[in-house]
């Protein structure tokens, strides 16, 4: 069984400026980070850029840093928006909207064919020179366009004729993917063309799922200008399930258009098979590094299986758990154990993990006769101290303690009590440990007993 643990920490070193960047704090980005670059390396990844983005300062290092992203073996199809770009080019005549939605009269069409083949040549003229200053030779990031979306006309809707916007049909997915496996950029225009030759405007959004989808990408990543997704509180939500995005859309709290179109999409692209879809701010410096290469990520989550759970702990998380246990030992929290005991009681503990990383474990240890157990070698990692996943792990304990038939759980603490007695544990005697507990009780270490009622 499975516990959400809902969130993500932040992790912002690549914001500070360079005089406050360690070697230690390098040196440990790189350690993170070295997983990520072989687990990415030949995945495929989708990502779209708003127009507002194209026009920006800081285009040219997003630009440098897809171009890296590319040349570290992940394939990379980009998908860029051109809105600002045709009001741009209307000037005073005004654009004519219903739901969001561009009404592409014959005007307005006339400056999507400009604006983006204009857009197109810029992206590919910034890619060409993006790894120039990179020591190595040969070092080119290659892009490839063309006609590889079929489109069909918007229609008619609330008695309004959408003109020339319209809508994916079919995808060459073929096509896109000879250029990706040769190591090319894919670049997308939000452009498409039906079979007799007709040009239709179409939402860079709804290309970029729709390729993500056709193509079964690894991730469909969405860089906003204006929206990120965030709770009533105002805080940035780090990471949804595709049930609580939706749970979110149809409930009460009114949202803005642009976050609902952009849950929509997320959701939309986890039913058809986009496990992960990633939502950042395009303002924020080396954000699309910071989301693919550390654990915990700089923008909003959007995934089909929860990013963190609690599990039973497997054979395989040992090696993790030694890891997070070990400086408690060296310290005197933690009672020492060796890898074979480890080996021997692994079916006793519970993992927190994050992305496939154990963050955390806890021991539950039944005593029947009693209706007792025991919560023993409760710790997290470092990183993740104060974040709350050590009460997750807390509270999945007492439901194994309580699916065991326990009614009360005890801990036997050296350093940590105020922790526990936060939480509703209350001090406790030796003698009201279980009997085979009392025999193995460390009089040298003495440590406290705490005991809780868990009915």
């Amino acid at each position: 069984m499975a516990y959400l643990i809902t969130g993500r920490a932040s992790s912002l070193w690549h914001n500070k400026p360079m005089k406050q960047r360690t070697s230690n704090n390098i040196s440990e980005w790189f350690r993170q980070s070295s997983p990520y670059i072989q687990a990415h390396r030949d995945k495929t990844f989708v990502v779209c850029l708003p127009g507002e983005s194209v026009s920006s300062k800081g285009f040219n290092r997003l630009l440098r840093d897809l171009a890296q992203v590319n040349h570290l073996g992940i394939r990379l199809i980009l998908v860029h928006g051109i809105r600002p770009q045709i009001e741009a080019c209307l000037g005073k005549l005004q654009s004519n909207y219903h739901n969001d939605i561009r009404i592409t009269d014959d005007i307005a069409m006339t400056c999507v064919k400009q604006v983006a083949g204009s857009v197109r040549l810029e992206i590919e003229s910034q890619l060409s020179r993006a790894l120039a200053n990179l020591p190595v030779p040969g070092a080119y990031a290659r892009t490839a366009s063309g006609n590889y979306i079929t489109a069909r006309p918007y229609g008619i809707h609330d008695g309004i004729d959408f003109c020339h916007t319209g809508i994916v049909r079919r995808i060459d997915t073929e096509a896109i993917s000879r250029h990706l496996q040769a190591g090319a950029i894919a670049l997308l225009s939000p452009i498409g063309y039906s079979p007799t030759g007709e040009i239709f405007n179409l939402s860079s959004e709804e290309v970029a799922e729709a390729v993500a989808t056709a193509l079964t990408a690894d991730k469909l990543i969405i860089f906003t200008d204006k929206t990120s997704i965030r709770n009533s509180q105002r805080r940035l939500i780090r990471q949804l399930t595709r049930h609580e995005a939706e749970s979110l859309l149809h409930g009460r709290r009114k949202l803005p258009q642009a976050t609902r179109r952009l849950l929509e999409t997320a959701v939309q692209a986890n039913e058809r098979g986009v496990k992960r879809v990633h939502i950042l701010d395009w303002h924020q410096d080396g954000a699309i590094l910071q989301e693919l290469f550390t654990r915990d990520g700089i923008g909003t989550l959007i995934s089909e299986e929860p990013y963190d759970t609690i599990r039973p702990a497997r054979a395989e998380d040992i090696t993790g758990i030694l890891q997070i246990i070990e400086l408690l030992e060296a310290s005197g929290a933690l009672v020492k154990r060796q890898r074979d005991l480890l080996e021997t009681e692994i079916g006793h503990f519970l993992v927190a993990i994050r992305d496939d990383t154990v963050i955390g474990c806890a021991a539950v240890y039944p005593h029947q006769k009693e209706k007792m157990a025991e919560l023993a070698c409760l710790a997290m990692d470092s990183e993740y101290q104060g974040s709350g996943s050590g009460e997750q792990l807390l509270n999945a304990a007492q439901l194994r303690a309580q699916s065991a038939g326990s009614e009360r759980l005890f801990v036997l603490t050296t350093q940590t009590a105020h922790w526990f007695r936060e939480r509703g544990f209350t001090a406790g005697k030796i003698t009201d440990l279980p009997m085979a507990k009392r025999r193995l009780y460390n009089y040298q270490r003495g440590a406290r007993v705490y005991i809780k009622n868990i009915t």
